[in-house]
């Protein structure tokens, strides 16, 4: 019973850190993108304490109350769209052996992530603005995607690299675990 309790103030207090950080994305300048991933980072905790169920949990309900406390249209959607389950789906993508494999399939979910988002945005917001951004800007649309592509792949090695840091230093030294 205490494992159970432990669980779901756990849970309760990252879904809180989480919504936290989707909240100051309304506060900071040129947060949009950057609080997603730090509510995101926080939620590999709850998958390495808890286990991805519970994190899927927090996801759902960070995602529910970010739809209506977040005032950033753009980090709460990318919240939801990608960077609050990525770090629950991310270890079971490393599992898969071949570099080329795993990597492909990340930059796919990614990108399905990205598109969609993009969309949706359109979609809730009713501007056609974005669409005409995209006609004067054509030429630079490669360079654009790919430098967003390289700027996940850099989110993906800190989000590992925070995890590590995370299971062999701040869980022995600050949790006795």
């Amino acid at each position: 019973m205490k494992e159970k309790s432990a669980q779901i103030a756990i849970g309760g207090v990252f879904s809180a850190l989480c919504l936290l950080f989707m909240f100051m994305s309304a506060v900071v300048p040129l947060a949009s993108f950057a609080m997603p991933m730090l509510a995101g980072a926080a939620l590999a905790v709850v998958v390495v304490e808890n286990g991805a169920k519970t994190a899927v949990l927090v996801y759902i309900s960070v995602s529910i109350l970010s739809v209506f406390i977040v005032p950033d249209l753009d980090a709460k959607l990318l919240f939801i769209a990608f960077f609050g389950y990525y770090p629950v789906v991310e270890p079971h993508l490393d599992k898969i052996s071949q570099l080329w494999l795993r990597l492909g399939s990340k930059l796919l979910i990614f990108n399905a992530s990205m598109i969609a988002w993009y969309v949706v945005s359109i979609q809730l917001t009713g501007t056609d603005e974005a669409l005409a951004e995209i006609d004067a800007f054509r030429e630079w649309l490669p360079v654009f995607c790919a430098g967003l592509n390289f700027t996940f792949l850099v989110y993906d090695i800190a989000l590992r690299r925070y995890t590590k840091l995370y299971l062999n230093w701040f869980r022995p030294v600050f949790l006795k675990r």
